[in-house]
């Protein structure tokens, strides 16, 4: 080797060791801070992607109720049609509202009746005597569904199996009859025979209950003036008891005890406690109004087929 290439390589080495040890080589440069237009362009950009695309994962909100609304005014003809709307609604408001107030005070005209008032006075006198409390217990109300209509009536127990008497009329074209105890308790019934010259039904319980029957009277008289006791269910009252006498014997047999719809099936029992007939209808007399009865004779044949 030439001592002029080792010299050179000895300079440079010194000048590596002499670079090594002098701190001023090893500052970092300041970082130019100064942006230009077009990085930030670059940085808006980026920044608007990112923006975006968080939206696309977040649910748009619902818009108000508002924008579904029809802002538009309506025309001429479409606010007559509304108020000519409105008026029919209130005038059906007041047809009905009106119907309902004659139709209660029609209930309560029924109801302060100076004879509805005297039988239901009579009925809690007559209520009070032990007989008559024992009575009621046989009396059922029948509740009667029929081809587009309900009724109600009366019948009575006249056997220990559950065998009702009540009227043909009042279980006529029914295809279910529930007949409700003095207690409160309902039973389904079916007829099993109806009688159209004697206006009679019978009606047997698909359950059995517990209940005593009413006697039935045999004699085939009943003399003018003989005392009754009626129970049944006339207007929308149940087990109500009134009282009367025979005022003109045959088949009818005329009492002055009044009645009314839903007396229709109720026993006249006599004071042996005896069942003498069965109430069907009312009408006008010279006495006033007076009950129809079709005397026990007429049909006690009928339920002895039964028994």
């Amino acid at each position: 080797m030439r001592p002029h290439d080792d010299d050179k390589k000895n300079i440079n080495l010194d000048n590596e060791e002499k670079n090594r040890n002098d701190p001023s080589e090893h500052k970092e440069h300041p970082i130019d801070e100064t942006l230009t237009d077009h990085d930030i362009e670059l940085n808006e950009e980026g920044t608007n992607e990112e923006e975006s695309y968080i939206d696309e994962n977040i649910p748009p909100e619902e818009p108000p109720l508002e924008y579904f609304l029809n802002d538009e005014p309506d025309d001429e003809k479409t606010t007559k049609k509304k108020k000519k709307m409105k008026r029919w609604q209130k005038i059906g408001i007041i047809f009905v509202s009106f119907l309902l107030v004659i139709q209660g005070a029609t209930a309560l005209f029924q109801y302060l009746r100076p004879e509805v008032i005297d039988f239901l006075a009579t009925s809690y006198e007559l209520s009070q005597n032990e007989e008559v409390q024992e009575w009621r217990e046989s009396v059922v109300t029948m509740q009667v569904e029929g081809e587009g209509q309900s009724s109600r009536g009366t019948g009575f127990f006249v056997n220990e199996d559950g065998l009702l008497a009540t009227n043909r009329h009042v279980i006529e074209n029914a295809f279910q009859v529930i007949a409700t105890l003095h207690d409160g308790s309902a039973y389904r019934g079916e007829v099993v025979m109806e009688s159209e010259d004697h206006d009679f039904a019978l009606v047997q319980l698909e359950t059995d209950v517990p209940v005593e029957s009413l006697p039935i009277a045999t004699d085939e008289s009943f003399d003018t003036g003989t005392n009754l006791t009626i129970i049944g269910n006339p207007l929308t009252f149940t087990g109500i008891a009134n009282e009367g006498e025979i005022i003109e014997t045959g088949t009818p047999t005329l009492i002055s005890a009044p009645t009314y719809s839903g007396n229709s099936g109720s026993p006249a029992i006599n004071d042996d406690g005896e069942v003498i007939g069965i109430i069907y209808a009312t009408r006008s007399h010279d006495d006033g109004r007076v009950g129809l009865m079709i005397p026990s004779y007429e049909w006690i044949e009928d339920v002895n087929e039964q028994k």
